[in-house]
């Protein structure tokens, strides 16, 4: 690896803590996120192949290579009839968006089209299960609706569908409305949601409940999505990774797209999150500015602390400075690149959260980690001169 530099290098030595978790048949037996800690969940299995991909562009290795279709024939033995991985997934969508991502990356990278009918399959559940026809939100949760308005419009690019465009366009819509102007950032829940009958009665003794005993597990997990509109307090600008919401602009850096309200907002956003979210080391996030518990808009501990630097939202703050890709945002970017080479371990693995006094807290999720090495290779492409274009190429 002489010739990589350190963002290259901690990508494939992320790939490898990928394999060394991975299970003969594809499995990966690593913990989904940090909210429920599923192992094993079908979206980190999807996630993981990209930076296996990304390994193997950089090196021509081809164990990384066969490493990525094992875990693809894996997911795709078990796809469901809508798309998904009903069996195999506890969050959203039942892993429809992130598996598909990974079958999205093994086809831009290998230049095969084996996997076309799975993929379009879990774009297709992804979509429908978004957004309505009438352009409105299914998901009311707006922080991880803007990973499913980027991949969306990678659907579109790789199958040529302008269904996936449109829906894009219509989830990216849709964070645009969620924009609060006064303050300068995106509410992390659909302000246009209906509030359910007898919310207001059951809401303060599900927040107890949640507070008390954080959610884990598959089970939990998708009783929490149901729950979800009945423990929400009226949505306000709280959340780090509300950054998440920018990552549509990805999809400009290839000339395929150009959103210009959203390149504005992203700039303001910018300059919330810094200010209000701002972490122990240079160019962090915290997960949460500080709000008083009645007024936190979820009630999972987790993603209302304050003091650890956070590396998902970290990460996502760094994709916004890519996806804007101009230099007064160079030296940020790079702090934050510097940084999370250094929350890496001697296994590949990156930590969560890194604790002020720089300790770290043990948790090392699959999900977290497929977003620290896809905004290093981004980074790196973007603003460090990357040999390989997988997002900067000119889309034909």
């Amino acid at each position: 690896m002489n010739n990589l530099n350190k963002y290259e290098q901690a990508i494939i030595k992320n790939a490898d803590w990928f394999i060394s978790l991975q299970k003969e048949e594809g499995y990966i037996d690593a913990a989904g996120d940090e909210f429920y800690g599923i192992r094993g969940d079908a979206t980190l299995v999807g996630h993981s192949v990209t930076v296996r991909m990304y390994a193997y562009a950089l090196t021509g290795d081809e164990k990384y290579k066969i490493s990525a279709k094992k875990s693809l024939d894996w997911l795709a033995e078990r796809q469901d009839a809508r798309g998904g991985w009903k069996k195999h997934a506890g969050y959203t969508l039942d892993a429809a968006q992130c598996v598909f991502e990974g079958f999205s990356t093994y086809t831009q990278i290998s230049g095969s089209d084996e996997y076309h009918e799975v993929m379009k399959k879990s774009a297709q559940r992804m979509t429908y299960g978004t957004i309505r026809p009438d352009g409105s939100l299914l998901l009311p949760n707006v922080i991880e609706i803007g990973e499913y308005a980027h991949f969306s419009f990678l659907a579109w690019k790789r199958t040529g569908n302008e269904e996936f465009k449109k829906a894009g366009e219509a989830i990216l819509k849709n964070i645009c409305q969620n924009f609060d102007e006064n303050e300068g950032y995106w509410n992390p829940y659909d302000k246009n949601q209906p509030t359910p009958f007898l919310a207001s009665v059951i809401r303060p003794i599900l927040r107890w409940i949640m507070y008390i005993f954080p959610p884990k597990g598959k089970l939990l997990a998708k009783i929490s999505g149901y729950l979800l509109p009945y423990v929400v307090v009226p949505p306000h600008p709280q959340y780090s990774m509300n950054m998440m919401d920018a990552e549509s602009l990805l999809d400009t850096l290839d000339g395929s797209c150009e959103f210009p309200e959203l390149k504005e907002q992203t700039k303001k956003a910018i300059v919330w999150a810094t200010e209000h979210c701002k972490g122990p080391f240079s160019g962090t996030l915290v997960e949460s500015k500080i709000t008083e518990k009645k007024d936190e808009v979820y009630p999972v501990p987790i993603i209302n602390d304050t003091k650890m630097a956070a590396l998902w939202p970290t990460t996502c703050l760094l994709l916004a400075y890519c996806g804007l890709q101009e230099a007064q945002y160079k030296e940020k970017a790079q702090e934050i690149a510097d940084w999370l080479v250094t929350v890496q371990d001697d296994k590949g693995g990156f930590y969560n959260f890194q604790n002020p006094d720089g300790s770290f807290h043990p948790l090392q999720s699959g999900n977290v980690n497929f977003y620290g090495s896809m905004a290093l290779w981004i980074y790196n492409e973007v603003y460090d001169g990357g040999k390989i274009q997988l997002f900067t190429k000119k889309h034909e």
